[in-house]
């Protein structure tokens, strides 16, 4: 049995070390619509403008919505959870419990215990290869403290790029 493994042992030892291969390259994960961000990404008040901005990828689809999650934790249950259709640029306010939402069809606002959502300043701004939605809002006095932002897009058949990390804010 040894003369078996001697000509293993001299196979192995032939080759060469295992750092002199190259890494592999990293993991990409490719974006399912775009890149996602929010402006401002940092900052504190009672009320605030928020920008998502959808910068779209090359090939990929459009999503249906777009949309902002303002809550000390990634659920939109108690939370300033707001998103916009792309297609008709109507904002939505999600309700209280996390499901639902009230849409804002003309002037005036929606709002849940959590924030206001303003007609007024939330638009849809569509250019070449970007998709910007803007949310006008006013925090309410009970949900004051420190906030994550989470940006998301959606479409139609349910491809979303899952809730992301996009920023803090501090509700004063």
């Amino acid at each position: 049995m040894r003369l078996w493994f001697v000509p293993i042992l001299a196979f192995a030892i032939g080759c060469r070390p295992e750092s002199s291969f190259p890494p592999p390259p990293p993991m990409q994960r490719l974006p399912l619509f775009g890149t996602l961000t929010v402006t401002p990404d940092q900052a504190a008040g009672h009320t605030q403008r928020f920008s998502v901005r959808l910068d779209k990828a090359p090939g990929k689809p459009e999503p249906t919505y777009v949309g902002l999650l303002i809550n000390a934790r990634d659920t939109g249950a108690d939370a300033c959870y707001l998103f916009a259709n792309v297609e008709t640029g109507h904002p939505r306010l999600v309700n209280d419990n996390g499901s639902g939402a009230q849409e804002i069809n003309g002037p005036g606002q929606v709002a849940n215990h959590q924030c206001q959502l303003k007609a007024a300043g939330s638009v849809i701004e569509r250019y070449d290869s970007t998709i910007k939605a803007h949310f006008d809002l006013e925090f309410k006095s009970s949900f004051v403290g420190p906030k994550k932002l989470y940006v998301i897009a959606e479409n139609l058949s349910g491809k979303s790029t899952g809730i992301q990390l996009a920023g803090d804010f501090l509700v004063q």
